[in-house]
């Protein structure tokens, strides 16, 4: 039994493999996650079950499947001998409404549940996701590939061809459930009674506080939610130490920072980070899971990526830029120097991970696999109702090309105008004349060293979002600096930094401006407070608060 291999396609997902080892464990599925195969799966449902189906969609009904491969990856290479016999499954559909949930009647999107005691290539469920809000059917497997080709643990994919009661429906997503099976494989295990969960984020659950009921645990026990308060109460609290110190303990902020990094980069508007307009609110963020591992530290898992790598810059609440507002660790984690690196460095892998991956390669290969079964669908299936069909797939497929083509370079030039300094190193001569520098700060205040560490703080200037403070240290140790400004009778952070100094002498803080501060920027002046600090040999401490005015950008 052969099915097509394209060789594009599949020297990607070796370089994936070797990236990303435990999901090329072998394991009797694997075989169903290629996207570089198309496999035929049968449903049957009896018609009491079909008028349940149209009643509950939701609700599982009996039914029963069968999975058939093609010899030559064609419709036209079925195999007499079905890889997986009729057996029996308990079905259900998929989908929002408004979004891609589909009736029985046209191309809806299915989960499947198999016997505990018989499960089908080793799994206990399967999602074949009817791709209506995708016309290129591409958006998804390069999502996924780009998650693991950088290393953060996201679901397989393949291809089906559905056909329900004999008749043809077309071309369906097969999507590897992200459950306790497949945890064990990415993680090597999964032990609800050991704490361990998996939660899935949609529709506006955030980890802010109250919001522990919010999440559903797919994965583990539902009355013991410690490792998720504990997060919450992290993320959202207070304390001397710099958040993502606080936070640390709590979750893989290394992880987390390259996947938002990846969704990003895809343009997942859709995500956790896509940006968040006053009308969205409600909405997002969406489409993520939060797992925790046995010690309780969470990482962020994909999901639901089948409107990416399309360009959404122009569409109302919907505009993604490599900053932006987005769900609350996001946002945090932005306003955090140390964390900022985490995502800055992320953002730099990926667009190099990216040129090895090669996302336009993969799109054609995988829109040329495709070709054949479409337009198998369009002449015996279900084409969606509210398709096109004249051309739409090609449309969605140049569009896919053109975003994939051009994102490189929009990552690298965000990556350039926001590039962190390094630790102790100096304004370059055109930070210094850049917008913002003249009249900011004309200040020299000379801590007194028996008061603590000598600080000496200099001029403070704009560059970008980057706010850049001079000052000089005369000890070892560690400064810190945290900018506000007063808005509605209340301070607010508008940034803040943190380093560790070794060697004592001038240095330049720089410290993002949040978005809140860069609005405010945009309408006039702000005026903000500097608070610097810092900590020497023994816990001696110095502090100088600095009043600056940042002109109108």
């Amino acid at each position: 039994m052969m099915a097509m291999r394209l060789p594009g396609l599949a020297l990607a997902l070796v370089g994936l493999a070797a990236l990303w080892a435990p999901a090329a464990r072998a394991d009797d599925a694997a075989q169903i996650y290629d996207p570089s195969t198309v496999f035929f799966v049968d449903l049957a449902l009896s018609p009491t079950a079909e008028a349940e189906l149209e009643a509950e969609p939701d609700e599982y009904v009996a039914g029963s499947f069968e999975l058939t491969a093609s010899s030559d990856g064609t419709p036209a290479g079925e195999e007499p001998t079905p890889l997986v016999p009729q057996q029996p499954a308990e079905i259900r559909l998929k989908g929002s409404e408004g979004g891609s949930f589909r009736r029985l009647d046209e191309k809806p999107g299915f989960k499947l549940k198999f016997d505990d005691e018989e499960p089908v290539l080793g799994l206990h469920k399967m999602t074949l996701n009817n791709m209506v809000q995708d016309p290129s059917m591409v958006h998804e497997t390069l999502a996924y590939a780009a998650f693991r080709a950088n290393g953060i643990p996201a679901p397989r994919t393949g291809f089906a061809y559905v056909r329900l009661n004999g008749q043809d429906i077309g071309v369906y997503l097969d999507l590897e459930n992200l459950d306790d099976i497949a945890l064990t494989k990415i993680f090597g295990s999964f032990d609800k009674d050991a704490g361990q969960h998996l939660y899935e984020g949609e529709y506006g659950d955030d980890v802010v506080p109250g919001a522990v009921e919010a999440f559903e645990p797919d994965e583990g026990k539902e009355n013991h939610r410690e490792d998720l308060e504990a997060l919450i109460e992290a993320v959202n609290g207070d304390g001397s130490a710099p958040w993502s110190q606080r936070v640390a303990p709590h979750a893989d902020l290394l992880e987390m920072a390259r996947f938002w990094a990846v969704e990003k980069y895809i343009d997942h508007w859709d995500g956790y980070s896509g940006h968040v307009e006053p009308s969205q609110v409600g909405l997002r963020p969406n489409n993520y899971y939060l797992y925790s591992d046995p010690a309780g530290v969470f990482q962020m898992l994909p999901w639901g990526t089948d409107q990416t790598w399309i360009p959404t810059l122009h569409v109302p609440g919907r505009a993604v830029t490599f900053d932006g507002s987005g769900g609350v660790l996001f946002n945090k984690c932005l306003e955090d120097d140390e964390c900022f690196h985490l995502y800055w460095d992320g953002l730099n892998l990926v667009t190099h991970t990216m040129r090895s991956l090669d996302p336009v390669a993969l799109a054609e290969d995988t829109a040329a696999l495709l070709a054949p079964w479409q337009e198998e669908e369009r002449e015996e299936g279900r084409p969606d109702p509210e398709a096109d069909e004249a051309g739409e797939i090609e449309d969605g497929v140049e569009e896919t090309l053109g975003f994939a083509a051009g994102r490189q370079a929009e990552a690298e030039e965000w990556l350039a105008e926001n590039e962190p300094a390094g630790e102790g190193e100096e304004p370059s001569p055109e930070e210094k004349d850049s917008s913002g520098s003249a009249g900011n700060t004309p200040a020299s205040i000379q801590a007194s060293p028996s008061a603590g560490p000598a600080l000496l703080l200099g001029r403070s200037s704009r560059s970008g979002r980057q706010l850049i403070t001079r000052v000089e240290v005369g000890t070892p140790g560690r400064v810190r600096l945290r900018a506000t400004f007063r808005a509605g009778g209340k301070r607010k952070l508008a940034c803040s930094a943190s380093r560790r100094v070794r060697v004592v002498g001038r240095l330049a803080l720089r410290c993002r401006l949040s978005d809140a501060a860069m609005r405010r920027l945009a309408r006039h002046a702000l005026s903000l407070r500097l608070s610097i600090a810092v900590v020497g040999a023994g816990g001696k401490k110095r502090t100088v608060v600095h009043d600056v005015r940042l002109p109108k950008r």
